[in-house]
């Protein structure tokens, strides 16, 4: 059964798609198919796997310029994205006279079965691209970063994914929730972690510590795997992706 999560946050600098990127590594390397989508403008998922040059985005395919296919590229052994780029503002201005538009994923992916994984890394705003995912994907991970207003941002997503579940009749189920840039040496590191246990429990996974390695890996466009395989940082992705791997897959009803 594939599995189908969205990385999804309401506040910039949380380390979202860097958890896509060495999440989806991660499963790769352990012989899982793994398809990653970008809808974010800054398209930061191919430059952090060293993608330079590609001649269709997400937004083309929106646009139904060209069949998700030609904007799907191979990356790594078992890892293929589609990437974001800049296009996507005009992509989404025209997905709004769409009949049917929380729904647009549905179609665009259809016949895209053939992967283990599919791994949308979200834009960290309210967008009709964030509640088509959100709409699409059965599981939801939340990054938060080790931040006051990263933790405000988590607590209001959780209310917005409940208005978006009662407006849509159907929404995906918040299964993890990821604290990153860890610091043990920061107070504040401690009272969040805290914060995080109380509010949501059992979803809360092992942190993803600070690592200067996570950090540079994207500008040499690697993973955190292939950059400093021994790292804290690798360490930390070895760990979350085998907790990922033994989560049993969430089962629902189709959408219609």
């Amino acid at each position: 059964m594939m599995r189908k999560i969205a990385v999804v946050g309401f506040k910039g600098g949380i380390g979202k798609t860097t958890i896509c990127v060495n999440l989806s590594a991660g499963l790769a390397l352990r012989g899982k198919r793994v398809l990653l989508v970008d809808t974010d403008t800054q398209s930061n998922v191919a430059m952090a796997l060293g993608v330079t040059n590609y001649t269709y985005s997400l937004a083309d395919v929106l646009s139904r310029d060209v069949p998700l296919a030609d904007a799907i590229i191979p990356t790594r052994n078992n890892l293929d994205i589609v990437p974001g780029s800049l296009s996507l503002f005009k992509a989404q201005q025209r997905m709004v006279m769409e009949i049917a538009r929380e729904e647009i994923f549905f179609n665009l992916f259809n016949g895209t079965d053939d992967y283990d994984f599919q791994i949308f890394d979200c834009a960290p705003s309210l967008s009709l691209l964030t509640i088509n995912a959100m709409y699409y994907v059965d599981e939801v991970f939340v990054p938060v970063s080790m931040e006051m207003l990263a933790m405000a941002g988590a607590r209001q997503f959780m209310t917005y994914l409940r208005q978006v579940s009662r407006m849509l009749g159907r929404s995906a189920s918040i299964r993890l929730i990821i604290p990153s840039f860890f610091d043990p040496r920061r107070k504040v590191s401690n009272i969040i972690m805290t914060m995080l246990k109380e509010d949501f429990g059992k979803r809360v996974t092992p942190p993803i510590w600070v690592d200067t390695k996570l950090s540079e890996a994207p500008g040499e466009g690697k993973t955190i795997f292939e950059y400093a395989p021994r790292s804290r940082g690798a360490r930390d992705y070895t760990r979350f992706t085998e907790l990922v791997l033994k989560m049993r897959p969430v089962r629902r009803n189709n959408h219609r």
